[in-house]
């Protein structure tokens, strides 16, 4: 009978063995659509034999482990591939906005309305007291300061809509960084035996650093205990442990209210700036685009608004206007700008000759209708290379800042066609490691069916095996 009972122990082992590998395999078909899903194994290890009347005997089978597909140096190439696409990919998207404020397809563009100035200064030169010419000059002048003032405003805006997605990215590092802590304290909760693994927590865990390094550059490794470590810009601790640090946004007040990136480690730590610790991500190129990119654009467009104002405005304070103004000097043909820093978005045309076109100063000498001198300085301007140390006109130096954004557009369009082809590659390899196949899966199934259906045949031959005995007794 003793005998007995250990063959139907070995059957019964067997059984929820093979159950378990049925199980695994049908979990495996369950996820193979769920994004970072990594295939799990079951392994099954034979039990320690036992020794009966001089003999060894086999004790059957138990699970030994179930181990996810993983393999760790793929997964960090993979990590490190997401920080750079996730870098290339926002600057590209980043970029092309601020190529769409100055994209020559526009009518408005600053070049274009500074070309429609100069020609109707060309038209008011032929005729000075000609009052359409004078007309279309103001509107022109207009146009001019209108598409200053819009290049501004929409660098500015998207400069802080920028400013605002930074914001937003430190609120979900913090919750990201969060959940990888408590997902350290439910893994080692579930691991407290040598074997056991909880596998799908380290996808999860898995999944939410992939999210996580796509903003920002990380590195982490596990501790002695398999709970993992996270660092992140500057080697500034994220996660230790059950802790997870605080990222915040503290207003920089010498740059417009823009952020600066704090962070506090875990525990309630040292506090460390990491605004300019960060090396890839979205959050390096959302900084790179904001105080790299639009900061300079705002700068050379209130620069070239500055030089423009001052320039026309010298000239025409010498000359002289008609009627009322036909003996007086001193007009600016501009407002002079209050602060040149905003000289782009203060840029307006002179309330006197928006109120009266006879205070355009065209002529050089008073009372003179038909003096185009002043008009002809003016014209001047179009060609004269005053930006850049005398080096541009107007044109070449919008033409040159315009054109250093373009290229750069199309250097990270390269770069992120380049990293996405390169990400693709990684993820093939960590799919072939790590995915489901739904035709090895359904091989399983029939495996571990078969299996199954024998342990169960032990079972039932062992109980009829128990019947004929016991009935022998009677």
């Amino acid at each position: 009978m003793a005998s007995l009972s250990h063959s139907l122990n070995i059957g019964s082992e067997s059984l929820m063995s093979n159950r378990q590998g049925i199980d695994t395999t049908a979990h495996n078909i369950a996820n193979a659509q769920t994004e970072g899903y990594s295939r799990q194994d079951v392994n099954l290890a034979q039990k320690n034999p036992l020794s009966r009347n001089g003999l060894v005997i086999g004790d059957g089978v138990y699970v030994g482990s179930i181990k996810r597909a993983h393999d760790q140096f793929i997964e960090r190439q993979v990590t490190k591939a997401t920080t750079k696409n996730g870098y290339s990919d926002k600057l590209y998207d980043n970029l092309q906005d601020f190529q769409l404020i100055f994209s020559p397809e526009l009518e408005s563009t600053v070049s274009e309305e500074m070309s429609g100035f100069f020609g109707a200064l060309q038209s008011l030169s032929s005729t000075p007291d000609d009052l359409t010419a004078r007309t279309v000059l103001v509107d022109q002048a207009n146009n001019v300061s209108a598409s200053f003032r819009r290049v501004d405003s929409e660098i500015k805006e998207k400069r802080a809509s920028i400013n605002d997605t930074i914001a937003a990215r430190t609120l979900e590092i913090n919750d990201i960084t969060g959940q990888i802590a408590k997902l350290n304290v439910s893994i080692q909760a579930m691991e407290l035996t040598p074997d056991a693994s909880a596998n799908d927590l380290r996808d999860q865990q898995d999944r939410l650093v992939s999210k996580l390094s796509s903003i920002m550059d990380v590195s982490y490794y596990q501790d002695k205990d398999g709970m993992m470590c996270l660092r992140g810009p500057g080697e500034t601790l994220l996660v230790d442990r059950r802790f997870a640090s605080t990222m915040e946004c503290q207003i920089n007040r010498d740059d417009g209210g823009m952020f600066r990136v704090v962070n506090t480690e875990p525990g309630g730590g040292k506090s460390w700036d990491v605004t300019d610790k960060f090396k890839s991500g979205e959050v390096k190129a959302l900084l790179y685009v904001r105080d790299d990119v639009a900061k300079p654009l705002l700068n050379k467009n209130n620069e070239l608004a500055t030089v423009f104002i001052k320039s026309v405005n010298d000239i025409h304070q010498e000359g002289f206007g008609l009627n009322q103004f036909a003996d007086s000097i001193g007009r600016g043909f501009f407002e002079n700008v209050r602060d040149p820093a905003n000289a782009a978005g203060e840029i307006e045309i002179s309330k006197l000759i928006q109120s009266s076109t006879d205070a355009i100063s065209v002529a050089s000498s008073p009372n003179a209708r038909g003096d185009n001198v002043i008009a002809n300085e003016l014209l001047g301007l179009k060609s004269k290379k005053l930006m850049e140390n005398g080096n541009a006109s107007f044109n070449d130096y919008y033409a040159n800042f315009v054109g250093v954004l373009g290229t750069e557009v199309v250097r990270s369009s390269h770069a992120r066609d380049t990293d996405k082809i390169m990400l693709a590659e990684l993820k093939g390899r960590k799919e072939m490691i790590s995915g489901v196949s739904l035709d090895e899966e359904a091989a399983n199934m029939i495996k571990w069916q078969t299996a199954f259906t024998a342990s169960s045949k032990v079972i039932t031959t062992v109980d009829e095996m128990f019947d004929t005995i016991l009935n022998m007794k009677r």
